[in-house]
């Protein structure tokens, strides 16, 4: 019979909170690439709907992220803006690309300028800090593309999707080392 310890326990919801955000990535990716429609309104609901799961992740996992008080709020802070941004996508549904692309340019900036810095500043785990910087610049990245490429709904819609695969193989790698280097201590 073996025992688990409290460093164990960590361990085990670190890995559970990499990996659970490396699924609800895939699913996104998974949604817009097999969803005929890809207009904005279809857009706002796929963004708007992982928006609010990533809010509760970020917010229900905050202390398996993060290691400092400082971190934990930069974690609480993203959930926020996720929040908020996937109510504002849901309830503007109508609206279409008029809300679409500022929206998501302006929520994945700012989460991903709140995870970059929490992964430069130290606040993330320190096995995670790597994976902050990565993820919260891809982050960034989206958002300047919105802001700078083709207003078209089909890029907004096709760059949310693409973000969601490689966030998704990404996460999902770093679970992966993640558990086996926990596995060897």
């Amino acid at each position: 019979m073996s025992t688990t310890t409290a460093r164990d326990g960590f361990r085990a919801s670190t890995v559970a909170g990499v990996a659970v955000r490396a699924v609800i990535a895939a699913a996104l990716a998974a949604v817009v690439t097999f969803t005929p429609d890809h207009t904005a309104r279809t857009g706002l609901v796929v963004l708007g709907v992982y928006l609010l799961v990533q809010a509760a992740v970020l917010g229900g996992g905050a202390a398996a992220l993060a290691r400092t008080r400082a971190g934990r709020g930069l974690v609480a802070a993203r959930a926020a803006v996720s929040l908020v941004g996937g109510v504002v996508a849901l309830t503007g549904v109508a609206s279409g690309l008029d809300l679409l692309r500022p929206l998501e340019a302006l929520v994945f900036g700012l989460v991903g300028a709140l995870e970059i810095v929490g992964g430069l500043l130290g606040g993330e785990r320190s096995e995670l800090a790597g994976d902050a910087v990565v993820v919260g610049g891809l982050q960034v990245l989206v958002g300047v593309l919105l802001v700078v490429l083709n207003p078209d709904a089909l890029f907004a819609v096709g760059v949310l999707s693409a973000w969601g695969a490689v966030v998704a193989v990404y996460l999902g790698i770093s679970a992966a080392n993640l558990r086996r280097r926990s596995a060897r201590r």
